[in-house]
This record gives C-alpha cells, sequence and structure tokens, in this order.
C-alpha cells in the first residue's frame, strides 16, 4: 500500500490446556456425637393425629356459627321492621299548620309563557320541567342548575327567564 502502513498478521499463542477438577478429598470417618441418639417412633401415614382434625373440624364450625349468629343478630332489627311504616316522616303540614312550599300549587303568565304545576312536576308551555329537590328544601332545575331556588314557583320562572324564546325539549334529561 502506498503511503499508508502495512498490518502484517501476528501469530496466534495458543491457550494452556485446562486442567481437570481436583479431586474430591479421601472420605474420613464421620464425627461421633457426644451424646447417643434415640430413635423417633415409627409413623403409621403423613396424616395428622385425630386431636388434630378433631380440633380442626371445632374451630371451623365454631367460626361458622359465629358468622351466621352475627350476621342474623345485624339483620335482626331490618327484618323485625314494620314495611307499612316509613322511617321518615312525609314532609307535609305540620301540627295542622300548611306550608306553602308543600302545598304550592300555580298556573299563570310569566313573560308571555304559561307555567304549571305543583312542587313535584312542573310544566312551562305544556312541556316537562325536569327539577329536583335539594337537601335543604330548596330546587333546581336542568335549565339552571348552578342556583338553587326556595320553590317550585321561583325555579320555574327562573327557567323561563333563562330559556328566553327558545322551546324545552320534549326528551328527558341529558344523561352524563
Amino acid at each position: 500500500m502506498a503511503g499508508g502502513t502495512k498490518l502484517e498478521p501476528r501469530p496466534v499463542a495458543a491457550r494452556p490446556a485446562e486442567s481437570p477438577a481436583p479431586a474430591p478429598p479421601p472420605p474420613s470417618q464421620p464425627p461421633q456425637p457426644s451424646a447417643p441418639l434415640t430413635p423417633l417412633p415409627p409413623t403409621r401415614s403423613s396424616r395428622p393425629p385425630r386431636s388434630s382434625r378433631t380440633r380442626r373440624f371445632f374451630l371451623r364450625a365454631a367460626f361458622a356459627f359465629g358468622a351466621i349468629g352475627g350476621t342474623a343478630a345485624a339483620l335482626t332489627p331490618i327484618f323485625r321492621a314494620d314495611p307499612r311504616k316509613s322511617a321518615a316522616p312525609a314532609p307535609g303540614p305540620v301540627d295542622g299548620m300548611t306550608d306553602e312550599r308543600f302545598d304550592e300549587r300555580f298556573d299563570e303568565m310569566y313573560a308571555g309563557r304559561r307555567i304549571q304545576g305543583t312542587a313535584s312536576g312542573v310544566r312551562i308551555d305544556g312541556r316537562p320541567l325536569h327539577l329536583m329537590r335539594r337537601a335543604d328544601g330548596t330546587y333546581v332545575s336542568v335549565v339552571n342548575h348552578f342556583e338553587s331556588f326556595p320553590t317550585a314557583l321561583a325555579t320555574a320562572r327562573a327557567a323561563v327567564d333563562d330559556l328566553g324564546g327558545t322551546q324545552l325539549s320534549l326528551a328527558g334529561p341529558a344523561l352524563h
């Protein structure tokens, strides 16, 4: 090669042969125990002794009876309750006094729309406005569910204000 270095092959050295594994040492006498060994009693089979099976059976039965008894004790008040009596009194008048929130019935024209209904159902121009009663006694609607109102009528009026000139959909509320 002109101008370059010339590579010459180098001789490869032979690897030395591996020596065989060392032989194990010759066997020596086992160590002598300081005390004489006593032989173990012969075993009949791999099954546990009968007393162990009886104890295990007793513990399983006691656990099962405890679980059944505890469940029965917890469910007894539920089964003994009279289904005809409700746990909480129904909302309504108290001591003969009327509460206009519960007896609310209305049929009026508001902003050119006819609002009809009760506390349990409201219609605007004959189409249902879905209301939800909150735990504090106020109402929210699907039209304005960010603000609560003290009565169903106030909720319907706010819905009319928010709807403007559009109609309520006849389809139910969107599930989300």
